[in-house]
């Protein structure tokens, strides 16, 4: 079993909302499209190590044909409260052996056998379980994760999509269907599928916020590949989740943040998209208990926004320079911060109209980046002053230029190093 836990990255004993959390973080490492292979050993990991499942919550079986089947069943239960799944399986081929009327020692041997790393018979077994009762939406999930776990992903895909429209709709399972329909290209199925779970009106407890979060980011993925508008309510669901279930989500600022930059990076969003995902990063700084959780979703803001500015064909190569400037040049030396700085700066007093057209933009829909302009964007609409704040900046940065190999100034605008030498 510590081979499954090493999978996940987890110490053996890991809890259950550990293993759920590092299965959904691993998902998003090893896509079932960008590394099959690993997601596949991922799955069976979390399939191995997740609680078996609840009676409360599966197939419902008739009374035991022999009194002694019963009994049979009173052992396979000793053994899976004990962990030991080998004993399971065996108990449940012998019950099955001997009491073939009774489908409830085969439902459990396909189980049994997959997690046991079985899954060749554990296919098998399930064909056999389905051919019985081929509407019965628990056994054709169960077909289908043991043909998952089996690597036959087209085959998992079709019993995915038979148990789901039988009814089957236990989480576990949506998302399990989410990913194969991202797989397979069904992505308006597969955004439908992950709104039954985003939708459902219960209490989320602590173990189920990974899930929560990987629903969220499905939603935004399919979104993209579906060009769908609803980004907006995808967002504005993520924030009251994130408002709701605070006390949890402070374990999860980093998948958050990771959330909101994918967010802008998947889509050409619009204005009213922009301020949803903003204010998702607004609800992310209350929930933040230390400096680090901030510092974190404060980088990932500034990603955000920088990804925003470089796909926005309204904003020219100097502000995106400026940005950079402003933003990831901080804790450099103050010389090589003055040289950056006025570098850019004087490639605006080239552009100027250019410059305080997109300042415009700027003021309107990236406030943030605005605000640390906005002193100099002042200076730039002062016409009269404009000849005097150039030969300012020329002064300062020929002074520094020598010290710099790289610089944007000179480089766009040649004739002025020429006059400078």
């Amino acid at each position: 079993m510590d081979t499954y836990y090493h999978i996940l990255g987890l110490e053996p004993g890991a809890s259950q909302a550990e293993i759920k959390k590092a299965y959904f973080r691993m998902v998003r490492q090893h896509s079932p499209e960008s590394d099959p292979e690993q997601f596949q050993k991922i799955r069976e990991a979390y399939e191995q190590l997740k609680k078996g499942e609840d009676a409360a919550d599966g197939p419902v079986f008739p009374p035991f044909s022999d009194p002694w089947a019963g009994k049979m069943m009173e052992q396979i239960d000793n053994y899976r409260r004990a962990g030991n799944m080998e004993k399971v399986r065996d108990a449940c081929e012998e019950a099955w052996r001997l009491f073939p009327q009774d489908i409830r020692f085969l439902y459990l041997l396909v189980i049994a056998q997959r997690q046991c790393g079985n899954t060749g018979k554990a296919v098998r077994n399930g064909e056999l379980l389905v051919s019985k009762e081929p509407e019965n939406k628990w056994f054709l999930k169960e077909l289908a994760i043991s043909y998952l776990a089996r690597g036959f992903t087209q085959k998992a895909y079709l019993a995915c999509e038979k148990a789901y429209e039988a009814g089957c709709r236990d989480n576990d399972f949506l998302l399990t269907y989410a990913f194969e329909c991202n797989e397979y290209g069904e992505f308006e199925r597969g955004k439908q599928v992950l709104w039954e779970i985003a939708r459902q009106d219960r209490r989320w407890l602590k173990e189920d916020i990974p899930e929560l979060i990987e629903v969220y980011s499905g939603l935004v993925r399919f979104c993209y590949e579906t060009q769908d508008s609803c980004l907006e309510e995808v967002m504005e669901g993520l924030c009251r989740v994130m408002e709701q279930y605070r006390i949890y989500m402070v374990e999860y600022i980093q998948e958050l943040a990771e959330l909101a930059v994918f967010t802008g990076r998947c889509l050409g969003i619009g204005i009213i998209e922009y301020q949803t995902v903003t204010r998702a990063f607004e609800v992310m700084r209350e929930i933040c208990r230390t400096e680090e959780d901030k510092d974190i979703v404060k980088e990932a803001e500034n990603t955000f926004c920088f990804s925003r500015i470089l796909d926005d064909p309204r904003i020219g190569e100097t502000l995106e320079c400026a940005y950079e400037v402003y933003y990831d040049l901080h804790g450099v030396n103050a010389q090589t911060m003055k040289f950056a700085l006025t570098d850019v700066q004087l490639c605006m007093v080239e552009e100027r109209d250019e410059i305080l057209e997109q300042a415009e933009i700027l003021r309107q829909e990236y406030p943030d980046f605005y605000e640390k302009l906005e002193d100099f964007i002042k200076r730039l609409q002062s016409e009269k002053n404009l000849s005097y704040l150039k030969s300012s900046l020329l002064k300062t940065y020929r002074r520094l230029a020598g010290n710099f190999s790289l610089g944007f100034y000179y480089e766009k605008y040649p004739q002025e190093k020429e006059r400078a030498q």
